[in-house]
């Protein structure tokens, strides 16, 4: 099955999701559009990270429904989905005996079938020079600093080649200039290609940066949707995360704002 990357959009209508007696995720409803930029933020626990895999198909057994370009995806076969969705993990592969081209090649598994071995090798040199990768594509990713991993992990959903990506706190553990090349790159695949993004993230400025709408959940319920720039209303982030926060900086052409948490005076 090709993808019309024009039709990459998520449609999540009632979304709910119980495990052992505990609720999870609490009728949840939102569509990202075909090569939209969008981010999920709320504290720890809210349900985040257990939304991205029901939607990537890793957390079965929800209610309400989930649509990828247009299907049903309780409908749709396990590699089928990895045609149309890639997931990108919290964290970065650590001691796994694969060299940085042999974990891109399993990236490809899902086209194998469908792709020749040429479209394989083009997609993969892409997206390695997307991410900048290839002059450490033979290292083995156990010798990798945790940024060039992080970078050998969107390369993989790069490879992968489509409609939508999925990514669990992607900055997480990073540095500041490991950061920036990050969302750097997770903007251009979404600029260049037109690819769906679903970023949970705790960064709040990467989320009014770089998103076109921003979702926070608490207690696994969406409770606020919206574009960035209403991040920067009075009150709306200490309702979600439970504390202050003070916008700095300016709106004035070249000036950026930035949000930080309010310490209070002792």
């Amino acid at each position: 099955m090709l993808v019309n990357m024009k039709d990459g959009g998520i449609k999540i209508s009632g979304l709910s999701l119980e495990i052992d007696g505990k609720r999870i995720l609490s009728d949840i409803s939102f569509d990202v559009a075909p090569g939209e930029f969008f981010c999920v933020i709320g504290r720890n626990g809210a349900g985040k990270s257990t939304l991205l895999k029901c939607i990537a198909g890793i957390t079965g057994g929800y209610g309400g429904e989930i649509n990828i370009c247009g299907r049903r995806a309780s409908g749709i076969p396990a590699r089928d989905r990895s045609r149309l969705v890639a997931y990108v993990p919290q964290g970065s592969p650590g001691d796994v005996p694969y060299t940085v081209r042999d974990f891109l090649e399993m990236s490809r598994y899902p086209w194998h079938g469908v792709s020749s071995e040429a479209d394989d090798a083009r997609e993969i040199a892409e997206a390695m020079d997307m991410t900048e990768i290839a002059a450490f594509a033979g290292r083995r990713i156990s010798s990798l600093s945790g940024g060039e991993r992080q970078k050998v992990m969107i390369a993989s959903a790069i490879a992968q080649r489509t409609s939508a990506i999925l990514m669990d706190e992607p900055t997480t553990y990073l540095d500041y200039a490991h950061q920036m090349e990050a969302m750097d790159m997770m903007s251009g695949v979404n600029r260049l290609r037109g690819v769906s993004m679903i970023i949970v993230t705790h960064d709040i400025n990467l989320a009014a940066e770089l998103s076109g709408t921003v979702a926070a959940m608490s207690e696994g319920r969406l409770v606020w949707a919206g574009p960035p720039s209403g991040l920067f209303e009075e009150a709306r982030l200490k309702e979600i995360f439970g504390v202050p926060f003070r916008s700095y900086g300016t709106d004035t052409p070249g000036g950026r704002r930035i949000l930080a948490p309010e310490r209070p005076v002792l």
